[in-house]
């Protein structure tokens, strides 16, 4: 067994079995998904311009959750202040005022805005230019919405370290109800 790891940590770099297992279940999936629709394109079907979407945007996403591992291996390599200091990450010392709370609104705000444009502009990308651009354009305002959504969530939250731990769960709770609401009525509004 241990062999084993060796041989995967060589290959994966340093993910632990639990990354490595999920990695590899969600490279399967992956796997079974683009066998099957090759199996339909080598039959003969022509995909229409939503299957080629769908599975481009699939691919797409099931590469960022294998490799998310390593993608969070080589942010460790920016060192901390100076990420603290670009997402102005709350001291200790910082006090929790107004503006901590809409700041995080607002970013909630534009992040549910974001999922609008995706969706009402998705589906004019995909009527014009076809499922392959459509996918990749909509992939890169969705990962775009839930990075600064998620930013948002974390500097919101980090002003609750400094108390008890259930003040801590109840916020980050609360706040991530809201991360999410915002953004389902985001992608509503667009639909």
């Amino acid at each position: 067994m241990r062999k084993l790891l060796d041989l995967l940590r060589s290959l994966f770099g340093s993910y632990g079995l639990f990354e490595i297992i999920v990695s590899m279940l969600f490279f399967g999936l992956c796997l079974y998904f683009n066998f099957v629709f090759i199996e339909e394109v080598l039959k003969g079907k022509s995909p229409d311009e939503q299957t080629k979407f769908m599975v481009l945007f699939f691919n797409m996403m099931m590469t960022v959750i294998i490799a998310l591992p390593l993608i969070s291996k080589l942010l460790s390599k920016i060192s901390d202040n100076k990420f603290s200091e670009f997402i102005d990450l709350p001291t200790k010392d910082n006090k929790f005022t107004f503006t901590s709370i809409s700041g995080f609104l607002s970013d909630q705000a534009l992040a549910s805005f974001l999922a609008t444009v995706l969706i009402f502009t998705g589906k004019e990308a995909l009527g014009e230019y076809g499922g392959w651009l459509a996918a990749g354009y909509m992939f890169f305002l969705f990962a775009a919405a839930i990075i600064l959504a998620t930013i948002s969530l974390v500097r919101f939250i980090f002003h609750f370290t400094k108390y008890h731990w259930a003040y801590y769960a109840l916020a980050a709770m609360l706040s991530s109800s809201v991360m999410f609401a915002f953004f389902n009525v985001g992608l509503r509004l667009g639909a």
